[in-house]
């Protein structure tokens, strides 16, 4: 009977057949005025049960067939709850009376349902506003958008799914970006940031007990402190233990704005690294990561200088001298119910400006499910500019080469929607100019 019950909403949706009413006119050429079936559903009719057309109209010249009076049954059989004992009996009755055409009908549910399983959709629309200036003059107008991100993630077997990404970036202003000396860097207002296609594709599942990810998608280490971006690759997660799991991984980063980072020469070369992460304790989680940079081709920078006499070209090549090795470790902390507490250090071999940190605090966690949930935070962060190998930069709110504060809070507004604001005090440019930077944001998210 359950599984009927949930079967009925299902089949009047996906055959599309309008629910029909018995009236003083027996539109049943199948069910005669004679048979216990029309007084039944006449008496269901009655009492609210069975419900006419949308239009409040009967139809009664229309003929239906079995499956179709089934439909009606598994209709009625939806809002048994609400029946009295005498229509329950009834709709029992009608229930036996009809059962093979309710099989059928349950098939078809199941086979609607096999189907919108094996394929799951997230995400989330938003809407941005950032102030954001630098020594007075604004520096990024390009984070007043509306932006949507949706995820796929569809069954392939019992052991594997398989992914995909897509963002879309729309700005609603055409602000000018400048730089601190108010020197326009951008005068186009051309949307950014995406344009709907798949950027991302990648399968996740296991090999025996060993957790495989492979593809392109959104990799990070060390709280994204050490490395925070797109990336093709793989990577093998072993549980150790219940406590403890090893990874190992090779990364390609794929997306761009990394050429301020730690790496020469991010679009040809391969990262590979190990990732501890331990659990030391209930409250205490403990994340070691180290590895190194495998350069796949040669990268130089070839200059001409010209001698006194203007005939002669000397052209000196000075090879890549980007970042080769690098490590970071991640501990977090529960204190009591409400508050948890996450340091970050990262360091690379480069000979200066050669590591990062972040100190965060959050207090309480906001619940979509819960309008009026919120959380509230506080972080510090140093990124140096050879600091890490690219740390996510939170959409140019956490450039390198910067420290600072940021404080924000996170508030659910309803169900799925969720309202974020933050303020952000910086240093920006730490190893030139120190120019200061304040930036406000505030978004609205709708998650589905």
């Amino acid at each position: 009977m359950k599984k009927k019950l949930i079967a009925s909403l299902a089949a009047a949706m996906v055959l599309g057949v309008a629910g029909t009413s018995f009236a003083a006119v027996n539109p049943f050429s199948d069910v005669p005025a004679k048979h216990w079936a029309y007084g039944a559903v006449a008496q269901l009719q009655n009492d609210g049960i069975i419900e006419g057309y949308g239009d409040g109209t009967f139809r009664g010249d229309k003929t239906i067939s079995r499956y179709e009076m089934a439909i009606i049954v598994a209709k009625a059989m939806s809002k048994v709850d609400k029946a009295n004992a005498a229509d329950k009996a009834l709709i029992e009755k009608l229930s036996t009376e009809y059962n093979a055409e309710l099989v059928k009908i349950d098939a078809k549910y199941d086979t609607l349902a096999k189907r919108v399983d094996n394929v799951l959709l997230t995400g989330f629309v938003r809407a941005k506003y950032d102030s954001d200036t630098s020594n007075g003059r604004n520096i990024s107008g390009g984070n007043k958008h509306f932006y949507m991100d949706l995820e796929g993630q569809m069954k392939v077997s019992d052991t594997w799914d398989a992914h995909f990404q897509a963002e879309t970036n729309k700005q609603y202003t055409n602000s000018t970006w400048q730089n601190s000396a108010g020197t326009d860097l951008d005068t186009t207002g051309v949307d950014s940031g995406g344009d709907g296609t798949i950027q991302r594709i990648w399968a996740t599942g296991t090999v025996g007990k060993v957790g495989v990810t492979v593809g392109q998608k959104w990799w990070g280490y060390a709280s994204c402190v050490l490395f925070g971006h797109a990336a093709d690759g793989i990577q093998l997660d072993v549980p150790v233990s219940s406590d403890v799991t090893v990874s190992a991984f090779n990364l390609r980063p794929s997306q761009g704005g990394l050429t301020s980072s730690a790496l020469a020469n991010p679009s040809n070369t391969s990262l590979y690294g190990i990732s501890i992460n331990a659990a030391l304790s209930k409250t205490i989680n403990l994340n070691v990561v180290g590895g190194g940079n495998k350069k796949t081709g040669d990268y130089s920078v070839i200059t001409t200088t010209a001698k006194a006499d203007g005939n002669t070209i000397v052209t000196k090549t000075t090879p890549d001298t980007g970042v080769t090795s690098w490590g970071g470790i991640d501990l977090s902390t529960k204190l009591g119910n409400d508050f948890k507490l996450t340091g970050t250090y990262t360091k690379t071999n480069a000979d200066s400006f050669n590591n990062s940190q972040e100190v965060r605090l959050d207090y309480k966690a906001v619940d979509l499910n819960k309008p009026g949930s919120y959380d509230i935070y506080a972080r510090y962060v140093k990124f140096q500019k050879y600091g890490d190998i690219s740390h996510d930069d939170e959409w140019s709110s956490l450039p390198g080469d910067m420290k600072g504060w940021v404080v924000g809070v996170d508030y659910a507004l309803g169900k799925n929607v969720e309202w974020t604001t933050l303020y952000s005090d910086q240093t920006i440019n730490l190893s030139t100019t120190n120019d200061k930077r304040k930036l406000i944001r505030t978004e609205v998210d709708f998650h589905f």
